[in-house]
């Protein structure tokens, strides 16, 4: 899998903020329209073909999400520091594809991340 950051829910204001602070990474970053929300992410970031028959459209709504394939540790580290840097801190939720969740949609996985975030910090906010 070619090294990709997908960008979920980003608007147009916002999508050049982190577009230039990723860009020295040198990585494929791909602003995931609405329409695609329901494709699985290994789709999405090239590693999985896609189903000829399509995907149902979900009309669920889920916050920003930042999904990175195919990067080391420390890349991650630095794709984190890099939107930090461009104003999107915790609120934003990240994920790392996984042979488990490569098959998931965006809605899937952020109810996934979503869930394990406030385990992790003492429930529900």
């Amino acid at each position: 899998m070619k090294k990709t950051v997908l960008l979920y829910h980003f608007d147009e204001t916002e999508l050049p903020k982190v577009r230039r602070a990723l860009l020295p990474l040198k990585f494929r970053i791909r602003a995931v329209g609405k329409e695609e929300y329901s494709y699985p992410i290994g789709v999405l970031a090239g590693a999985d073909e896609a189903d000829e028959n399509g995907y149902p459209a979900c009309t669920e709504e889920f916050g920003r999400l930042v999904v990175m394939g195919g990067l080391l540790s420390a890349e991650i580290d630095k794709v984190i520091l890099g939107l930090r840097k461009a104003g999107f801190g915790r609120e934003v939720l990240k994920a790392v594809i996984t042979p488990t969740n490569r098959g998931w949609n965006a809605f899937e996985l952020y109810r996934e991340i979503h869930r394990e975030h406030e385990q992790l910090s003492g429930g529900a906010k």
